[in-house]
């Protein structure tokens, strides 16, 4: 397989990216260890960003100069007028949505060992209305990525209408995230019909398929969706999917060893990366692979959309 910098610089757009979801705020804390019930603790306040599942995702693109549409909502009030200003500042599309509140926040808390934990108040990116989408023509897109926390209850019978509009041949990318466990096998299936490529952390995946291995559960997901899966397994690097005449196979990518700082953010930018492979025609393996490195960079970065700009991508080596 050709190295990251040989891979970086074959990034050169063939496919069309939608990114599809939110933009939230992070107010990022680090304390020692999660405190129990009823403690008291001290924790330091690091900084206040934009970040978002779908930010990030979109902050890889944007990093690495590759296109992409987006639509983040942006709503009324103190959080909605910080993301208008960073993605102002980026040259990315605003779209004010009137009456539907404001933007979500969230607490994201990393402690010692860099695990993150999150504590998160949704807005506006979870009262979604279909006609918001009428702005846009989804058929034109070959890869279009969604988050589970905006995939369950009433917020995700809206995308799944509204993703109906997608070409054939369109894969979403979907990342069902720690949300899963409330979204139910049902609205996984939903998904599964319409046409998507999981990737999803080993711990997750598990879950969705009762197995108890990273390959086993990414051939399960294979099986289910009939597409290829990637599950991402921590400092065991990823493993991806792909179909031979036999059936799904799986085959793992190593990770890169960094000094980790923390995790906000890394299973969205591992995404990013897997996208911006596929998206320039990269095999699943060297898109994989790109994904891999991508991760590894924002785990040695505090905070999330931190994502590499191809010169810094091209330092990671095997």
């Amino acid at each position: 397989m050709r190295a990251v910098k040989e891979l970086v610089n074959a990034l050169n757009p063939q496919k069309k990216v939608f990114i599809l979801g939110s933009a939230f705020v992070d107010m990022i804390l680090s304390v020692h260890e999660m405190p129990h019930a009823g403690a008291d603790i001290e924790g330091k306040f690091k900084k206040t960003v934009v970040g978002g599942c779908s930010f990030n995702v979109a902050d890889v693109l944007w990093k690495l100069g590759l296109p992409f549409d987006s639509y983040m909502p942006v709503g009324e009030g103190q959080f909605a007028d910080l993301v208008e200003q960073t993605l102002t500042r980026r040259n990315l599309p605003v779209y004010r949505e009137q009456g539907a509140g404001d933007n979500g926040w969230c607490l994201s808390i990393a402690d010692h060992t860099g695990e993150r934990t999150f504590i998160s108040m949704f807005g506006l990116e979870r009262q979604m209305k279909a006609q918001w989408f009428d702005r846009f023509n989804l058929s034109q897109y070959d890869y279009i990525y969604v988050s589970g926390y905006q995939a369950e209850g009433k917020n995700g019978e809206v995308l799944l209408s509204v993703l109906n509009r997608k070409a054939d041949n369109a894969l979403i990318v979907f990342d069902p995230g720690p949300r899963v466990t409330e979204m139910g096998q049902e609205r996984l299936k939903a998904f599964e019909d319409l046409g998507c490529l999981y990737t999803v952390n080993c711990s997750e995946a598990m879950w969705m398929t009762n197995t108890h291995n990273a390959t086993d559960a990414a051939i399960a997901l294979s099986v289910r969706s009939g597409n290829p899966s990637v599950v991402t397994d921590g400092r065991n690097g990823a493993v991806y999917t792909e179909k031979k005449p036999s059936g799904w196979t799986a085959k793992r990518i190593p990770s890169f060893k960094v000094n980790l700082v923390d995790t906000i953010g890394s299973g969205d930018a591992h995404t990013g990366g897997l996208l911006a492979g596929l998206m320039c025609g990269l095999t699943m393996a060297e898109a994989t692979l790109i994904a891999n490195a991508v991760a590894a960079h924002v785990t040695a970065s505090e905070g999330a959309a931190t994502a590499p700009t191809r010169s810094e991508l091209e330092q990671y080596s095997l």
